[in-house]
């Protein structure tokens, strides 16, 4: 009896089906990177917006502490509490204290100090923020943080940023 010997046939290595799998897995590779770069933006400009938050909240305990000031009795507390140090802390102003607030370190101890976290420099009178993500900081290139001074003017006390920066395309004021 003769035996039908069937030859195997050679499939291809790259087949519809495998060819199919390849473009589905890179179709999911370039949403997956789409989606990544707009979570790095997200991320980005919702620390800024909370950074801009804080920012409110110091500048209106330092326009608070003013026109505290400014009432006679509140005044003469003041004055019997104040030594000569040269300028508030506005950190020491609000009523909660901020969750990262990492406290008063020197602007040249600024590394030893984690991303996401607030300063302030009571040689310079500065607040600082050590941002998280030092590449959404489009301007000045470099910045490991962004700094703002208390200037004390003839009115309330100010929060002034100490150079432009631009944050996402956006200024940080």
């Amino acid at each position: 009896m003769a035996s039908a010997y069937i030859t195997a046939s050679h499939r291809p290595v790259w087949s519809t089906r495998s060819f199919e799998w390849a473009l589905l897995a890179l179709c999911i590779a370039v949403v997956m990177g789409v989606l990544w770069r707009y979570g790095q933006q997200v991320r980005a400009q919702s620390e800024r917006a909370a950074v801009q938050s804080t920012l409110g909240a110091l500048r209106t305990a330092l326009v608070l502490d003013y026109v505290h000031s400014m009432i006679p009795a509140a005044s003469k507390a003041k004055a019997a509490a104040t030594t000569s140090a040269a300028l508030p802390n506005p950190f020491d102003l609000l009523q909660q204290p901020a969750a990262n607030y990492a406290g008063e370190v020197p602007a040249a101890l600024l590394q030893e100090v984690a991303p996401g976290r607030w300063v302030f420099d009571k040689r310079c009178g500065c607040v600082g923020y050590k941002l998280q993500d030092i590449s959404a900081l489009d301007a000045p290139a470099g910045s490991q943080a962004v700094w703002f001074t208390v200037e004390t003017t003839g009115a309330a006390p100010q929060l002034r940023p100490i150079q432009a920066y631009m944050w996402a395309g956006l200024p940080l004021e």
